[in-house]
């Protein structure tokens, strides 16, 4: 049990849940475990990754879209126990105060005002735990095997869940020195990379050959070891993940061309290297997933952590026959253990009245209303013309039919690190002169892909795989279709599609249906409404000066269109 009867009462039924370490900060508000609202704080800040912010901001605008106070809350739950962190690193309670100071009072609640009695009971949950129920529980499924890997949360890499109506059972465990998170950090900085962007890692692997061994291994005799050098196993604390670290550079080196770490100008020569790092990463999760099915019986698995963000891992599990259903949330990263946390505390409070939501859209986050984008519009000096739903989905795609690009910020923002049609930059599919504009106006690099949404009832026309509407699980482009979309065919014939369905999102759905009308092609291009370095636009303001300083043809808030 996460929290005790006596000390804590269901009152209200509001709970909160936070993501408080150093980085990724977001809030959540659940009522009886019904997902309300859920906010990151890297998109009110402006800060990627919100490194070492505190999660207050973020809360006081989920109470304010509530219309409740702090003092409403039934209690809030952490999405990781500092404590068992703090004695895994070997801390005294000194160093705790200053290495792990994210638990605490004034890091919690800064920029809030509350006092110590205004804040409810909070309850801190194992970071594992919360990223396995942040799965599960949306996933819909009754049962299921929930599948946790990241880098590390208190003193783990992996782990397994049996996960049965509302109780999580763990099975296997895996240490720090086996993280695949690790690892895999490892070989994106090999390859010049910075410690988040293991996307653009994944991306290069595409253009490589898997033919260089790689220091980890299935783990398919479940012994509980996946790294191969074991020179600094036992080593424990911050210590150990820096020793370990530097080693698995200095094999890179000595072993794997370019024989040299960092070379961001030519980053080409570790493709082989990165396809090699990605092959045997999908190897793990394919060993570990089977593992999962045999160990809770179950064929449905949910994923979780940072790895689980891994669009090509998630494709070929898909494919792969081991899961009958697999489920990714679109906020796997540590964001989501705020979700995970909160709804497993929200379990044990409500017990019968417990109604998680299923997630089966990514809008949970806030949206501005029309008075609000007016107003920025006027302050920006931008012309605009007011029209209808469907008249500015039908303007949206006129303009992306005849080739232009068009910012599309619409209702509740996305969660998660990927825009799914409330804050995207769309274009049109046809040409792969498009990847040009699009990656100037990013500031991308050239060889990374671009990703397609299509109309869920074109997919299978244009797609192997199974369809995903969090853009999440890579999929194989029918070859007699490449040559109709170039601009989302990555090298390697894959593309991560999103599938849009017009219950989720009419107005959106609207945009593709209008682009297979004036073309034939339900697709679009969508990409992260952002700059390079910058979270994805969140406010009106965010959008509006986006727009102002990139050469796009149109911007739609809500109803509002501007044209170039």
């Amino acid at each position: 049990m996460l929290i005790e009867q006596n000390i804590i009462k269901a009152k209200s039924g509001w709970v909160a849940g936070v993501n408080h370490g150093s980085h990724d900060a977001s809030v959540v508000l659940l009522y009886e475990g019904k997902t309300v609202v859920f906010i990151e704080q890297e998109r009110l800040s402006r800060r990627k990754h919100a490194a070492g912010e505190s999660p207050g901001q973020a809360l006081l605008e989920c109470l304010h879209y509530a219309d409740i106070t702090v003092r409403d809350l039934d209690c809030i739950a952490l999405g990781s126990d500092h404590d068992a962190l703090a004695r895994w690193l070997g801390l005294s309670e000194e160093e705790r105060k200053t290495v792990l100071p994210y638990d605490s009072f004034e890091h919690l609640f800064a920029g809030t005002q509350f006092t110590q009695d205004d804040i409810p009971p909070i309850i801190p949950v194992r970071h594992h735990l919360s990223h396995a129920a942040s799965a599960f529980f949306p996933s819909g499924f009754e049962t299921a095997a929930a599948l946790v890997m990241d880098a590390m949360g208190e003193d783990g890499s992996s782990a397994i869940y049996k996960c049965v109506d509302n109780k999580l059972e763990l099975k296997s465990f895996y240490g720090v020195e086996d993280s695949l998170g690790f690892f895999y950090e490892a070989a994106s900085e090999y390859a010049g990379f910075g410690k988040m962007e293991a996307g653009k890692f994944m991306g290069l692997a595409s253009y490589g050959r898997p033919t260089m061994k790689m220091p980890i291994e299935p783990d398919v005799d479940a012994t509980g070891q996946i790294w191969t050098r074991r020179t600094h196993a036992n080593a424990v604390g911050r210590e150990g993940i820096n020793l370990r670290h530097a080693d698995l550079l200095k094999h890179f080196q000595s072993h794997h061309f370019p024989y040299s770490a960092g070379l961001s100008d030519e980053l080409m020569g570790y493709a082989d290297f990165a396809a090699s790092a990605q092959h045997a990463l999908e190897k793990c999760v394919l060993a570990l997933a089977r593992r999962a099915v045999q160990e809770t019986g179950c064929r449905n698995i949910v994923l979780a952590g940072g790895v689980a963000l891994n669009c090509s891992g998630n494709g070929l599990l898909a494919r792969s026959n081991i899961a009958q259903n697999i489920y990714v949330q679109p906020a796997a990263s540590d964001a989501g253990v705020a979700l995970g946390a909160a709804l497993l505390v929200s379990s044990e409070l409500y017990g019968s009245k417990f109604m998680p939501s299923r997630m089966t859209h990514p809008y949970w986050s806030l949206e501005d209303t029309d008075e609000h984008v007016e107003r920025a519009l006027l302050d920006a000096q931008l012309p605009f013309t007011r029209l209808s739903n469907e008249e500015v989905s039908q303007a949206v795609g006129d303009i992306i039919s005849d080739g232009g690009i068009a910012a599309w910020h619409q209702g509740r923002a996305e969660i998660g690190p990927r825009s799914l049609g409330a804050r995207s930059l769309l274009a049109n599919p046809r040409k792969r002169q498009t990847l040009i504009k699009l990656n100037k106006i990013k500031e991308r690099e050239l060889w990374r892909p671009f990703a397609p949404s299509v109309l869920e009832e074109s997919f299978d026309g244009y797609f192997d795989g199974i369809p995903n509407p969090f853009m999440i699980v890579a999929a194989y482009v029918k070859e007699h279709v490449r040559n109709r979309i170039p601009a989302v065919v990555h090298v390697d014939g894959s593309a991560r599609p999103q599938v849009v369905t017009k219950n989720t999102n009419p107005k959106y759905w609207l945009v593709l249906d209008r682009v297979k009308e004036k073309t034939g092609i339900p697709i679009v291009i969508n990409t992260s409404l952002n700059g390079k370095g910058e979270p994805i636009c969140f406010r009106a303001e965010d959008s509006i000066q986006f727009f102002l300083r990139k050469d796009i043809d149109a911007l739609a808030i809500n109803n509002f269109l501007v044209r170039r």
